[in-house]
């Protein structure tokens, strides 16, 4: 393969990455709140931590932000695949930290979830009446709009040096807000220069 050829397929393939992170990033909302403005590095590896009951749920996110930082060219690591405890505090996650070997951490957590649709039958009776009136049953879709908030800390030293409310809009099912919300937040730290 030429050296040409393949700087345009360098290229080319950045320009598509670019292209879907910004078009993930219109959808969903990221509001920076705070940025230290005495910390002029980037991280280079960082700890992803979401603070949810659901173990489940809270690997999905850290995967999926992990990955989003990984697209964008940074280091990004699960807590959970570096035996992130289940019952997360200062010193679990700094000593997952340090085992991942990451410089950075990025904790988020849920605050806010709002749900429209998914029917106004109030019991089961309501409903069941509602379809048989229908010859073809109509299909119920419910939108989710979640809000979290994160926070980047340095590991040396254990300090904040950015955070964030974004907000995934008009999402079906869990993978969207997911998506959405890990895809906006990487693009938010690429453009406030916190990952290298």
């Amino acid at each position: 393969m030429s050296t040409s050829f393949a700087r345009k397929a360098r290229v080319s393939n950045t320009f598509v990455l670019v292209t879907l992170l910004a078009s993930a990033a219109i959808a969903d909302e990221v509001t920076k709140t705070y940025q230290d403005p005495t910390f002029a590095g980037g991280a280079s590896k960082i700890l992803v931590v979401g603070v949810h009951d659901d173990g489940s749920v809270r690997g999905q996110f850290e995967n999926a932000v992990a990955r989003a930082l990984r697209a964008a060219g940074a280091a990004g690591e699960s807590s959970l695949s570096v035996g992130g405890a289940s019952q997360l505090s200062a010193a679990t996650v700094v000593e997952a930290a340090r085992r991942a070997r990451a410089d950075a951490v990025l904790v988020t957590q849920v605050v806010d979830v709002q749900t429209q649709g998914g029917g106004d039958s109030a019991t089961v009776t309501e409903y069941f009446n509602a379809y048989a009136r229908y010859q073809d049953p109509l299909p119920i879709t419910t939108a989710h709009t979640v809000r979290v908030q994160s926070a980047l800390y340095i590991v040396e030293g254990e300090r904040r040096v950015w955070a964030a409310e974004s907000t995934a809009v008009d999402k079906v099912d869990l993978f969207g807000v997911i998506d959405g919300i890990a895809t906006a937040l990487t693009v938010q730290l690429r453009a406030d220069g916190l990952i290298r």
